[in-house]
């Protein structure tokens, strides 16, 4: 409204100075019936303004008395009301759509409108979503009970600096005992376990990421590999022998289970027991509790004696089976055995092609020393 009062003024001004300048000031000539009135340009531009300064006034008076009385304010009251639910529910169907942004500033037009508490939590929630976590924790000031979204506003102060969580790692522990089925709260702390390292707590832990799935089954299961795997790394720097009884002293379950196994057989690869890691594939492959296909996967065969006498019987049920015949070659490969190495991974390349059965054929034919296989197998590993 200063801007409009600004430009009627220079307009009032031009009007007044250029004529004058000019040495014409111009007349206007109103006839109404047998009456006539003559005045000069500037004068009626004047008044005229005068007329709509007048008529505002006025009007803001009137609209001041209106909405004094009892009906007034219930009429003007509604018409708020009506336009803040009108624009909140635009931000809630803003918000399901995914466009926070839009939301954001569809809640704040309800909050100038009517301070609403519920408003206040879903404009909190959108400015969370726009990484706006300043704004968010601002909002949860303005809700009914504030003092019980103290988990929001630490989740929130989490987010904005995530650099600061460790030096907050108690507040956090205390907010998880006191929340133990909130799983933002329990995604936050895997995170935080993980980065600090403090695998037992981690492990402590899985049960419940698993419960409140938190995580995908594949992020679970990496997670959970990892997790034990340092476990067992831990265990197995202090004394070779404990690691063997601590896998032991594991509940079957567990033992059984493929992530842990695959962790364990990691730890006594990376400690060259060879012979226990041996055992404990061929075992895990007999009871299904881990597949061929995930030791493949992360690496974790060995050139053992039970291992290769169990890949050999089944290879004699299921001679083209283009896994079984991989990990032959990989085995293989372990040994040194170059020409079995070759027959079984020349084989498996036909019948389950793939990047690392390439590689590992072009790194048999390297070793054999012949330079023109190893270069093919190589460019179509890299295809």
């Amino acid at each position: 409204m200063r801007y409009a009062w600004i430009i009627i003024l220079l307009l009032v001004a031009g009007l007044f100075i250029g004529p004058l300048w000019d040495g014409n000031t111009g007349y206007v000539l109103i006839a109404v019936g047998n009456y006539t009135i003559q005045t000069s340009l500037v004068a009626a531009v004047i008044l005229l303004t005068l007329t709509l300064i007048v008529l505002r006034v006025l009007w803001r008076f009137i609209m001041r008395l209106i909405q004094g009385t009892a009906w007034g304010m219930k009429w003007f009251g509604q018409r708020r009301t009506s336009k803040a639910q009108a624009a909140f529910a635009e931000g809630a169907t803003a918000l399901v759509n995914g466009d926070a942004v839009h939301a954001s500033r569809a809640f704040n037009r309800s909050w100038q409108l009517r301070h609403d508490g519920t408003v206040a939590l879903f404009a909190g929630y959108a400015a969370a979503q726009n990484q706006d976590y300043a704004q968010a924790r601002d909002w949860l000031t303005h809700t009914p009970n504030p003092e019980q979204l103290q988990l929001a506003e630490v989740l929130f102060s989490f987010q904005q600096n995530p650099e600061h969580t460790a030096q907050r790692f108690a507040e956090l522990k205390q907010l998880r005992q006191a929340y133990p089925q909130h799983p933002q709260l329990l995604r936050l702390t895997l995170a935080v376990y993980e980065q600090q390292h403090r695998w037992d707590d981690l492990i402590a832990s899985l049960e419940d990421a698993k419960r409140l799935e938190v995580l995908t089954a594949t992020e679970l299961e990496q997670l959970t590999t990892r997790a034990y795997r340092e476990h067992f790394l831990n265990i197995g720097r202090s004394n070779a022998s404990a690691l063997e009884e601590h896998w032991r002293s594991l509940a079957r379950e567990k033992r059984r289970h493929a992530p842990i196994r695959a962790a364990y057989l990691s730890a006594l690869k990376t400690f060259q027991q060879l012979d226990a890691a041996d055992k404990v594939a061929a075992r895990g492959l007999k009871r299904g509790d881990i597949t061929l296909a995930q030791l493949l996967d992360q690496q974790l065969l060995v050139p053992g004696v039970e291992l290769r006498e169990y890949l050999q019987t089944q290879l004699k049920k299921h001679p083209e089976d283009g896994l079984l015949l991989q990990a032959m070659g990989q085995m293989a490969m372990q040994a040194k055995e170059w020409a079995l190495a070759e027959r079984a991974l020349r084989r498996a390349s036909e019948l389950v092609p793939s990047q690392r059965v390439w590689l590992d054929l072009a790194h048999v034919y390297a070793a054999e020393g012949n330079s023109q296989a190893a270069l093919n197998a190589y460019e179509k590993a890299m295809r």
